[in-house]
């Protein structure tokens, strides 16, 4: 029992230290999928197959202009710049402005490619096109006060998990050598033998060593939990737009000071 908890961190730890650096390489999770609608744009996927990656963009980057000049009636001209801004231009003058956030392609077979492109397109080519960061980096949130669930925000499963396990068996453990303590405690206000007196005194005070070791180990992995909830990194997502933060000076009858805004 008085090694519970050096088990528990020491198994903990290092699991934890794997799940915080371990990285897998993957198809980006947008390739599979994926459509946001905002107040100057749509962003989503585009994909098309061809004899070369070359190809399969260029039918990609066509497919761009696709749905808006089948809605509209309207024919044009696309032109990709080295920063993968997407312009559509003819006799019909500007149609379609667009971005292209993200690309990826992969060999489904011997000759065929796949290439996708992640697209963000004005919904009027007038209209400022929002920001877009994809990033495995996260804002603050209050979940990080709650042991595991950033990390399960952030799609690090099992190390939020592992966060949840241990705090609850430190917890557990608090609880239970606390309740021997006591349950020592009480022996010793009923007997009036000596030896026992000291035996009782000796395991409450080993009762209460170990309950203090378990709530050390419980503030030590709640600290941890919040820490790594606020720096760590995740999986991939897509920010749209920026937050914009202030500080505003006020005054009333009572006080004065600075108020932070933020505007999404």
């Amino acid at each position: 029992m008085k090694n519970a908890l050096i088990i528990m961190i020491s198994i903990l730890f290092p699991t934890l230290c794997w799940g915080q650096n371990y990285m897998v390489k993957e198809k980006p999770f947008w390739a599979n999928g994926y459509s946001s609608d905002h107040d100057n744009s749509v962003i989503n996927v585009v994909s098309a197959t061809g004899y070369s990656e070359e190809d399969a963009r260029n039918k990609a980057i066509q497919l761009i202009t696709a749905n808006q000049s089948l809605a509209t009636g309207l024919r044009s001209n696309v032109n990709v710049d080295r920063n993968g801004a997407v312009t559509a231009t003819g006799q019909d003058n500007l149609t379609v402005k667009a971005q292209i956030r993200g690309e990826y392609s992969e060999q489904e077979s011997p000759g065929k490619f796949r290439y996708y492109l992640l697209v963000q397109t004005a919904k009027n080519p007038i209209y400022k096109l929002e920001p877009v960061n994809i990033t495995n980096r996260y804002k603050f949130s209050p979940r990080v006060f709650i042991p595991g669930m950033a990390q399960i925000h952030k799609g690090q499963t099992v190390k939020g998990a592992l966060f949840i396990t241990g705090e609850i068996a430190a917890v557990a453990g608090i609880i239970a050598f606390e309740g021997m303590r006591s349950s020592y405690e009480s022996k010793i206000k009923m007997t009036h033998n000596a030896a026992d007196i000291k035996n009782y005194i000796k395991k409450a005070d080993d009762m209460k060593n170990i309950r203090n070791g378990f709530i050390c180990g419980a503030v030590a992995i709640y600290a941890w939990n919040v820490i790594d909830g606020i720096v760590s990194k995740g999986k991939s997502h897509i920010e749209v737009g920026n937050a914009d933060m202030s500080f505003v000076p006020y005054t009333d009858i009572q006080s004065a000071g600075v108020m932070m805004a933020i505007n999404f």
